[in-house]
């Protein structure tokens, strides 16, 4: 066999293997595989850990709101407790102000839940108000506020069938809504109406804005209770997020005492009455 005729051989060769491999089915590097397990629970007993995660909280409220501290009458400086803080956004829910230690102050609903189970802290659940509005009227500053504060979950794989399981409850004026968003981003849209990619709605608790003394058995929950949604609307398995979305619109603000405006337990009574947490958080994919 001749050195030219060899080399024509091996060049056939190498040209029949570049077509094999150009030929193959490689598809499955991008495709999303038929079944998987994405299935996760989020306790929340640290916000800073479930940040590391994925979970954001965005804030699209009208007007946007500030962190509020609401400082005890007569702290005690040596306990934890002295002050409750509002962040404009979901955070870790505050420790309770116990009235125990501070016996000269009175709490008028001043308190947070415990969490519905935690292995860490009493406040181990993630938490929001309508403090991520400026809520505070002085008559012609805020004519109506409007809450919408998302908490947003990690990216995974979700599909049909898939649910998702948490616990809720609201003290005051609740309403609670769970978005899907197929695309895999964190666009909740521009202005506090709008849902960005979040197109599909699972779920939206107490959408009358019915409260415990005006309709209880129609009323956003008051204690911890169970909620659960299946996963639709989706063509096939896709790389999505799910939120959660604290949700108020046309709200009137909150005003100041009439006899005394420069008294701001006033007006911090009122933002706690309105407090919405979330724990236990389940992602259970469909096998």
């Amino acid at each position: 066999m001749s050195i030219q005729h060899f080399g024509k051989r091996t060049l056939c060769a190498v040209l029949l293997c570049l077509l094999f491999h150009s030929c193959k089915d490689d598809s499955f590097l991008t495709e999303l595989p038929a079944s998987a397990d994405a299935s996760f629970r989020e306790s929340f007993d640290n916000y800073q850990e479930a940040y590391d995660k994925g979970w954001r909280s965005i804030n699209t409220s009208f007007p946007i709101g500030r962190k509020w501290y609401d400082v005890a009458e007569s702290p005690n400086m040596g306990s934890p407790n002295y002050v409750a803080i509002y962040y404009p956004g979901w955070e870790q829910a505050q420790f309770t102000l116990d009235s125990t230690q501070f016996k000269n102050a009175t709490f008028p609903r001043r308190y947070w839940k415990d969490a519905f189970f935690s292995q860490r802290a009493s406040n181990g659940y993630v938490a929001t108000s309508i403090a991520c509005a400026e809520v505070i009227g002085f008559d012609f500053f805020v004519p109506e506020y409007h809450v919408s504060t998302w908490l947003v979950s990690p990216e995974l794989l979700i599909k049909n069938g898939d649910k998702i399981i948490f616990y809720a409850y609201c003290r005051g004026l609740g309403r609670l809504q769970l978005h899907l968003n197929p695309t895999g981003n964190m666009n909740v849209g521009a202005d506090y109406n709008a849902t960005g990619d979040f197109s599909i709605r699972l779920l939206d608790i107490n959408p009358g804005y019915d409260t415990q003394s005006s309709n209880p058995a129609k009323a956003f929950p008051a204690e911890w209770t169970r909620f659960e949604a299946e996963v639709t609307g989706l063509p096939g398995m896709v790389k999505g997020r799910f939120a959660f979305r604290y949700f108020l619109q046309s709200q009137p603000p909150i005003e100041p005492s009439p006899t005394d405006p420069g008294n701001f337990d006033v007006l911090f009574n009122q933002v706690h009455q309105s407090v919405i947490g979330i724990d236990e958080v389940t992602f259970e994919s469909k096998k």
